[in-house]
């Protein structure tokens, strides 16, 4: 299979990223996930405008943001969701700015957008299931609303997303953390971790098989089949839980 890597790539995320997303949605922070990676996406851009390592700017940006995000509490009556989502819009639009400094910048625009699945190596894989690994493991010390405990998830968070910004970009990031969980979500609460798996799971593989056949985007096709995959199941839920 051409797009082997892709799919492996894909699964790893699939198995990651919806312990995550499960979490985001208890909190009601959907838009911290995707501010943490724009972050990190500026991160990148200040390492490619500056010939220097993109991982590094990418993880050091990330943390900086994690210990901001982490001082507002989750049950602030500051809207938490504005707060974050301009921070995303700031954190955008600078990265933005560097990147049309830089030749090729519509390239390099596309590759933070949309990632370099066809281009992940065996390497990128093993830092992502590893980092993946140590970023669920994580979670089972984030339960509590004081600053230590919302360090611990955003760090958490950041783990599995910097990683996954390089080697998928943050449209597939954003989809895997959100689709599945949300098509599992019952009523006010979570759903069945095993339903959402199931969803990211099949998401997965129909999107990169979709993008092997008929000559798609895979990161855009993955985000369709989440899409697809999880709809029955969230329309379920509205039926039976509004």
């Amino acid at each position: 299979m051409f797009l082997l890597t892709s799919l492996v790539a894909c699964l790893i995320l699939a198995l990651v990223l919806p312990f995550l997303g499960r979490r985001v949605l208890e909190r009601r922070i959907v838009f911290v996930d995707l501010a943490l990676a724009q972050f990190a996406a500026t991160g990148y851009a200040i390492g490619l405008a500056s010939d220097t390592s993109g991982p590094l700017w990418a993880g050091s940006i990330t943390v900086l943001a994690v210990f901001a995000f982490a001082a507002l509490p989750y049950a602030s009556k500051l809207p938490k969701e504005a707060v974050m989502g301009a921070m995303y819009a700031v954190a955008a639009a600078a990265g933005m700015v560097i990147l049309t400094q830089l030749p090729h910048a519509e390239g390099h625009m596309t590759e933070l957008m949309f990632g370099s699945l066809l281009g992940a190596s065996w390497v990128d894989l093993m830092i992502l299931a590893g980092l993946g690994c140590l970023a669920v493991i994580t979670l089972k010390f984030a339960g509590d609303d004081n600053y230590l405990q919302r360090v611990i998830f955003y760090l958490a968070l950041a783990l599995a997303v910097v990683p996954a910004i390089h080697a998928v970009g943050i449209v597939l990031v954003f989809g895997m953390l959100l689709l599945p969980a949300l098509s599992a979500w019952r009523g006010e609460r979570n759903g069945s971790i095993w339903l959402a798996l199931i969803v990211s799971l099949s998401g997965a593989v129909l999107g990169v098989l979709a993008a092997e056949y008929l000559d798609l985007p895979p990161s855009s096709s993955v985000v369709l089949a989440l899409f697809v995959c999880g709809l029955p199941m969230f329309i379920w839920n509205i039926k039976k839980y509004i």
